[in-house]
C-alpha cells in the first residue's frame, strides 16, 4: 500500500470521525422510534382495558340499581300491608 501523504491525515481522521457519529445518530434515531411505537402499543392495551373494566363497572352498577329498585319495591309493600 503506498504511503499517505500526512497532509491527508486529519482529513481522514475527520471523515472518519463524521461518519461513525452519523452512524450512530441514524442507530439512535431508529431505537427512538421503536420505543415510540412501543409505547403507542401500550397505551392501545391500556386504553382497551379500561374500556373493558369501565364495561364491567357499568353492568355492576346497573345490577345494584336493579337490586335495589327490588328493595325498595319489597320496602314498601310492606309498609303498606
Amino acid at each position: 500500500m503506498a504511503q499517505l501523504n500526512p497532509a491527508y491525515v486529519p482529513l481522514l481522521t475527520f471523515l472518519g470521525t463524521l461518519l461513525i457519529v452519523a452512524v450512530g445518530i441514524l442507530y439512535n434515531n431508529s431505537r427512538t422510534m421503536d420505543i415510540k411505537d412501543l409505547i403507542h402499543a401500550e397505551s392501545r392495551v391500556t386504553e382497551a382495558n379500561l374500556r373493558r373494566l369501565e364495561e364491567k363497572i357499568e353492568k355492576v352498577e346497573n345490577l345494584l340499581l336493579t337490586r335495589l329498585a327490588d328493595h325498595d319495591t319489597r320496602i314498601s309493600r310492606l309498609e303498606s300491608k
